[in-house]
C-alpha cells in the first residue's frame, strides 16, 4: 500500500475557483502524479465555508468557498486532517460546513470533533489521528471533558491513541500541526516527544505548520516529517483588508513524503520535491536539501545552542517578511481580532508550556 503525504493545503487566490477558473488545469501535473497512490491525505487549512463574517480572534483568518471541494477531488485527496490553527477560524458552523461539505464528496476527515481515522486499505490496517500543538495559536480546542472541536496536541492524547492502534492491530498515523513558521528547525521539545512515540510503537509522523520545510528522521520502522512546507498556498490576505501575507520563495517549496507499507512495516519511502511557480508546479530532486536540514536533528549535544541557532533563524526571516516591529507597524494592525488574538496568545501559551513539560 502507497501513501501520499502533503503539506499544509489553503485554497485562496489563485487556488480558489470562484476567483481563478482555471485552477484545475494548474493542477494537472500533481493530480496525475498524486492518481498512482492507493491513499492519499492532506492538511487543509483553509475551512470550506460561505460564511464571510466571524468573530474569531486571529491575526488573519483562512477560509474558502465550499465549490473547492472539487480541487480536492481533482487531487485524488481521499482524506484531510482538520487539526490545525485554521479549521475553527469562522467558528462551530465554519467547522460544521466543512465537515459537511466533505461528507458529501467522500473525503474523509480526522483531527476534529475527536475523531481519528481507522482504515483497512489493500489488507493493510491503518489508523490516521491529528493533533494540533498549543504552540500554533489555534483556536476552538476541545475542551476538557468535551466531544467538540479541534484535536489538542497533549502528551496524554497521543499516548491513548497509540495504545489504542496497538490494541486494534493498526499501524499508526499522525498528522502534528506544531512548531514555530519561518524556520527549517523544529522546537527541541517537539524532537523529544517523538523520541518517546517511536520507542513506545512504529508510526510516520507527518507535520506542518511551518509553511517552510523542516527535517526527516528515520527510527526503526518509523519516519518523522516534521513538516512538509505549504503544498497549495497563495498570499493571505486580512479580514479587514488592510494586512496582506505574501508568499517566499521558501513558503512555496514543498514535498510529497511517499510511504509503502507492507504487512504493518514500511518497506520504502521517498521525497519528491515540488515547486510552485509562475507557470505551474514543477518537481525536482530535493533529496540533498532534505539530508543538510536533517543533520542538525539527530546530533544536538547542546540544546541552547540549537534554540539559540533556530531563534535566530526566525528572526531574521520575520524581519525579511515583515520588516521592522515598530509602534507604527503595531498601531497599524490594532484592531478588535488582532487584540483579542494577541490577549488569548498569552493564555495559550502557558498551556503550551505546562504541556511542553510532558514532552
Amino acid at each position: 500500500m502507497k501513501i501520499a503525504f502533503l503539506g499544509d493545503i489553503a485554497l485562496i487566490g489563485k487556488y480558489d475557483l470562484t476567483k481563478n477558473p482555471l485552477a484545475k488545469d494548474r493542477l494537472n501535473v500533481v493530480a496525475e502524479k498524486l492518481a498512482k497512490y492507493d491513499y492519499v491525505i492532506a492538511n487543509l487549512e483553509s475551512p470550506l465555508t460561505n460564511k464571510n463574517n466571524t468573530l474569531v480572534c486571529k491575526s488573519m483568518h483562512l477560509r474558502t468557498p465550499t465549490v473547492n471541494v472539487e480541487l480536492l477531488m481533482h487531487l485524488h485527496i481521499n482524506a484531510v486532517s482538520l487539526a490545525n490553527n485554521h479549521s475553527y477560524d469562522f467558528g462551530k458552523k465554519g467547522l460544521v460546513e466543512t465537515m459537511k461539505t466533505l461528507d458529501s464528496k467522500g473525503i474523509e476527515w480526522f483531527g476534529a470533533n475527536s475523531k481519528h481515522l481507522m482504515k483497512e486499505i489493500n489488507r493493510e490496517k491503518i489508523c490516521f489521528s491529528g493533533f494540533c500543538c498549543y504552540s500554533t495559536n489555534g483556536t476552538g480546542y476541545i475542551k476538557e471533558n468535551k466531544s467538540e472541536g479541534i484535536n489538542p496536541l497533549t502528551y496524554d492524547n497521543v499516548i491513548k491513541q497509540l495504545d489504542i492502534d496497538r490494541d486494534n492491530e493498526a499501524f499508526s498515523i499522525i498528522s502534528f500541526h506544531w512548531g514555530d513558521e519561518h524556520t527549517n528547525y523544529p522546537k527541541s521539545e517537539h524532537i523529544s516527544l517523538v523520541k518517546k512515540i517511536v520507542e513506545k510503537k512504529d508510526v510516520v509522523i507527518w507535520g506542518h505548520h511551518p509553511h517552510i520545510i523542516q527535517g526527516i528522521q528515520k527510527y526503526n520502522n518509523s519516519i518523522v516529517a516534521y513538516s512538509l512546507g505549504n503544498f497549495l498556498f497563495d498570499d493571505c490576505v486580512s479580514i479587514t483588508g488592510n494586512f496582506v501575507l505574501k508568499q517566499k520563495s521558501d513558503n512555496k517549496k514543498s514535498f510529497i513524503l511517499s510511504v509503502e507499507i507492507k504487512n504493518g512495516v514500511i518497506v520504502n519511502h521517498e521525497y519528491h520535491g515540488i515547486k510552485d511557480e509562475e507557470n505551474g508546479f514543477f518537481f525536482f530532486d530535493i533529496e540533498n536539501e532534505l539530508n543538510e536540514i536533517s543533520k542538525p536533528l539527530n546530533n544536538i549535544d547542546d540544546i541552547d545552542k540549537y534554540e539559540e541557532i533556530r531563534r535566530s533563524q526566525i528572526s531574521k526571516m520575520v524581519y525579511e517578511k515583515f520588516g521592522k516591529h515598530d509602534f507604527k507597524w503595531f498601531m497599524s494592525r490594532l484592531n478588535y481580532y488582532s487584540l483579542g488574538a494577541y490577549i488569548a496568545a498569552k493564555f495559550r501559551k502557558k498551556k503550551y508550556l505546562r504541556e511542553a513539560k510532558k514532552f
